[in-house]
């Protein structure tokens, strides 16, 4: 049996750094760092309870255990940045994407069902884009690294800072599994089809597959790398499993297909942006996919990477590339009090 009282904190870096060095453009990178189990926050700016209104309405609620195995909900603080190709251009890059940030704060649940294979994740996310501290965060990692400095950062979306809000709906199906009767067996695998849907900064509907393969331990939807918005959705942490099952190692492969309706980091929102993109202009079918490896141990510390690639949003001009990124996740787990 899983180990149910226990709290999760995990850090997650995305970075071009984690790939490629030269290739600081697109999405930039970002980071997060997510606290999830029985003492989560949860109510921290009344986040959770409205995350939990808006899944009310939703017609998913029979059948399902909420918080099957305690408090399934998490929350994040996070940011992510993203630049065009050329950092030295003082001004906006025409063809080129924008500078683009956002602060957040985000809430998740998870919902398991009780009699069939389905779980279901919702995210309710609130930021803030275009404050210029995003710069000042980019311009210490270049330092650092001994990068060249970012010279555009007054002509990104909603400079000065604009307020700006997400919700996203995710339903997880799994479609095959095999679970070894011996701890000792490594070859596990579980696959499983996830719809989502999301509305405001990032509005867009899904479809992707994802596989785990190798000495798997944990449920089939305890990891959910489909589900991002450049950085990974804000997920409460699985159960950890019991002492007796022993660690895991596996490696994760998967694949989705986007229709995006909406894109405030390229199209921006209500406030002036120096450059921004016609919804024309703007790719509305989108692919993703992502390949990588997970390590977790039965006292619950988990090391996972994946490569991340993403085919172009602009349609035309300079900034009509894929591009790809590293991501690192770094989780601990303990005792609840």
């Amino acid at each position: 049996m899983p180990v149910l009282d226990r709290n999760e904190v995990r850090l997650t870096v995305d970075e071009h750094l984690f790939v490629d060095g030269s290739r600081d453009r697109d999405y930039a990178g970002g980071g997060t760092i997510t606290f999830s189990g029985p003492d989560t926050p949860g109510n921290a700016l009344a986040l959770d309870p409205t995350l939990e209104l808006f899944d009310g309405h939703l017609p998913f609620q029979g059948g399902l255990a909420a918080e099957a195995w305690g408090p399934a909900r998490a929350l994040a603080a996070g940011l992510l940045i993203m630049t065009p190709g050329n950092l030295q251009a003082p001004r906006p890059v025409r063809g080129d994407r924008p500078y683009a940030s956002l602060f957040f704060l985000s809430s998740g649940r998870r919902y398991v069902a009780t009699d069939r294979p389905i779980a279901y994740q919702s995210t309710l996310t609130v930021g803030m884009l275009g404050l210029w501290a995003a710069e000042n965060v980019q311009s210490a990692l270049h330092h650092l690294t001994g990068s060249v400095q970012p010279q555009g950062w007054n002509h990104q979306i909603s400079a000065g800072g604009e307020p700006t809000v997400r919700y996203s709906f995710a339903r997880e199906v799994l479609w095959a599994q095999r679970v070894s009767q011996e701890n000792d067996a490594p070859f596990d695998y579980d696959i499983k089809w996830t719809s989502a849907v999301s509305m405001g900064t990032v509005s867009e509907g899904s479809l992707a597959l994802a596989l785990r393969w190798g000495h798997v331990r944990s449920p089939w939807w305890a990891s959910s790398p489909e589900l991002t918005t450049y950085v990974e959705e804000t997920q409460p942490a699985p159960p950890q499993p019991s002492p007796e099952a022993g660690g895991e190692l596996f490696v994760l492969w998967g694949a989705r297909l986007k229709a995006r309706a909406y894109n405030a980091f390229l199209e921006g929102q209500f406030r002036h942006s120096d450059l921004r993109y016609s919804p024309g202009s703007v790719n509305p079918l989108l692919a993703d996919s992502w390949a990588g490896v997970e390590f977790r141990t039965a006292g619950g510390i988990e090391i996972r990477y994946l490569l991340r690639w993403q085919s172009p949003e602009l349609r035309s001009g300079i900034g009509a590339r894929s591009y790809v990124w590293g991501s690192v996740n770094i989780a601990m787990a303990f005792d609840a009090d």
